[in-house]
């Protein structure tokens, strides 16, 4: 999955956990789990919607929620990618025996996309939208005054 699917994923875990501590461990192996299933990944270019959903939870939900520390805990795993992405490695989108997360080091299985990649990135923003959705992100937000 990408980062930003990762991050809303995590999000909904840690609203159903509702401890920090408890959901960032879950986002952690929720991470995992996402890049097990077959999904569309995307390239670098995701970054800003990665960073963004994080900055968007964490105003939405505040510093101490569950739902920020699920997502924190969702997309820490890519940050091992940040080397090799720099540095251009040559491998980086392949099973890294350095990488120490399963399913970026070859150990799992890393599913891959069998279908247009069109119906990928629908299915990713489709995931993304029922992960904050469940994360309770995008509830309305009431205009009167307490």
């Amino acid at each position: 999955m990408t980062g930003f699917v990762h991050a809303a994923l995590g999000a909904a875990l840690g609203r159903a956990i509702k401890n920090p501590l408890v959901a960032f461990g879950a986002g952690i192996g929720s991470h995992i789990i996402g890049d097990a299933v077959p999904h569309h990944d995307m390239d670098i270019g995701e970054v800003p919607l990665v960073f963004g959903t994080l900055g968007y939870l964490l105003y939405e939900h505040g510093p101490k929620s569950a739902q920020f520390w699920g997502a924190l805990g969702a997309v820490c795993p890519d940050f091992e990618h940040i080397s090799y992405e720099l540095k251009k490695d040559p491998r980086r989108y392949g099973a890294m025996i350095e990488k120490w997360v399963p399913t970026h080091n070859g150990k799992l299985k890393h599913g891959t996309w069998p279908l247009e990649a069109k119906w990928g990135v629908m299915l990713n923003f489709s995931l993304f939208i029922a992960g904050l959705w469940l994360a309770g992100t995008l509830q309305k937000r009431s205009n009167s005054l307490p």
